[in-house]
């Protein structure tokens, strides 16, 4: 009955997060063309493929979105507790704990807010990458002090928040890297969101389970209006404030069973942000061995790639979508296995990216040499 129970009520959270940030965007709209935050096709940002000025305040609508639906409802549980212990005690019973988790609840939005901040600053002048990563780094460096940092088989505190300073910092970057296609980072965002939230949910983890659908509710509700063809875009202040969210929630969750002789699930995290990892890393690596500064933005993305194999931009999302439910979802049951099923989900992902990198490869040599084979027909003739 607990778990009926929760479920209902992170399903009205996805509803609400979903309604609000829906009815926001529209506003969204109209404030970036009043105060000019609009991304030009000649921006200098070679990621985007939008042929049109772009309005780039979406993330607002996700913020706004989300800490509505969150304070709101904390609001709601202070002044309907009795009546909530009365009606649902399984829900009343938990309404007792939750200021218990202000001080770190108030670090993780803390933090998502100052990048945040950042983000509408660079969306409004580009600011260096350096001095972004600086403002990451202090942003994220108030998790540890706040009690927030990865704890588990690590033999020092401090390992666990340098540790945590980095993943967040990691995972804010490569959602942000995410952001470079119409849809792609809010629904590749909602889908890891659901996924860590289910992760949460059988694992008892009510709260956090409750954010991330809050989390996930803003961010479908924003992605109506930024699928493509999209109407705004998130922006840096979207994509960033999303990424640390993410980075700072997945440190607080519990993916392993004391009685399971098994510390692979530790590495949950690592497989749901699968795509973004798998993004950031082909990118820093096809810069690396290109020469090319790594911290420069270029159209070397997975999107991108898919999209010069022949895909149209909306089938690549699409397929993104598609690969991140599978690799995210299949994550979910990895803290209740036993070691040989662990090894067998982690062997299941990494052949799956293994098999994207060998079908992007061969096409990419077959299309190489049927330029070549053009090339040579035009000469002789």
């Amino acid at each position: 009955m607990n778990h009926w129970t929760w479920a209902c009520v992170d399903g009205v959270l996805v509803l609400e997060g979903f309604i609000l940030a829906l009815a926001l965007t529209p506003w969204t709209i109209r404030l970036a063309r009043r105060v000019g935050w609009i991304s030009h096709p000649d921006g200098g940002d070679d990621r985007r493929l939008h042929a049109a000025p772009m309005p780039v305040l979406g993330g607002l609508a996700i913020i706004g979105g989300f800490l509505g639906v969150v304070f709101g409802n904390l609001l709601l549980a202070y002044l309907l507790r009795p009546l909530v212990e009365e009606r649902i005690p399984e829900v009343g019973r938990y309404l007792v704990n939750i200021p218990s988790t202000f001080k770190q609840l108030g670090a993780v939005l803390g933090g998502a807010l100052a990048v945040a901040v950042l983000g509408l600053v660079d969306d409004r002048r580009p600011l260096g990458p350096w001095s972004k990563l600086a403002v990451m780094t202090l942003a994220a460096a108030l998790l540890p002090a706040s009690g927030v940092r990865i704890e588990g088989f690590l033999p020092s505190p401090w390992m666990g928040a340098a540790l945590t300073v980095v993943w967040v910092v990691f995972v804010t970057n490569s959602l942000n890297f995410l952001d470079n296609m119409d849809g792609l980072c809010a629904g590749v965002a909602a889908i890891i969101a659901l996924a860590f939230g289910l992760i949460s949910f059988f694992a008892g983890e009510w709260f956090i389970a409750a954010i991330y659908a809050v989390l996930a509710g803003a961010l479908l509700g924003f992605l109506r209006h930024n699928f493509n063809p999209a109407r705004l875009f998130m922006g840096d202040n979207g994509s960033l404030f999303t990424g640390y969210l993410i980075g700072a929630l997945s440190v607080l969750s519990t993916y392993y069973e004391r009685d399971v002789p098994s510390r692979l699930p530790v590495l949950t995290p690592v497989i749901v942000l699968g795509v973004p990892i798998f993004d950031t890393m082909t990118v820093m690596w096809i810069r690396l061995r290109t020469g090319r500064p790594l911290m420069l933005g270029d159209r070397n993305h997975f999107s991108h790639r898919l999209v010069d194999l022949g895909m149209s931009p909306r089938r690549a999302v699409t397929f993104i979508y598609i690969v991140t439910a599978a690799v995210a979802l299949g994550a979910v049951p990895l803290r209740t296995v036993a070691p040989a099923g662990a090894v067998a989900i982690l062997a299941q992902v990494s052949l799956l990216f293994w098999a994207i990198y060998r079908l992007e490869r061969t096409a990419r040599g077959d299309r190489k040499r049927l330029q070549r084979r053009e090339r040579r027909d035009k000469g002789s003739g």
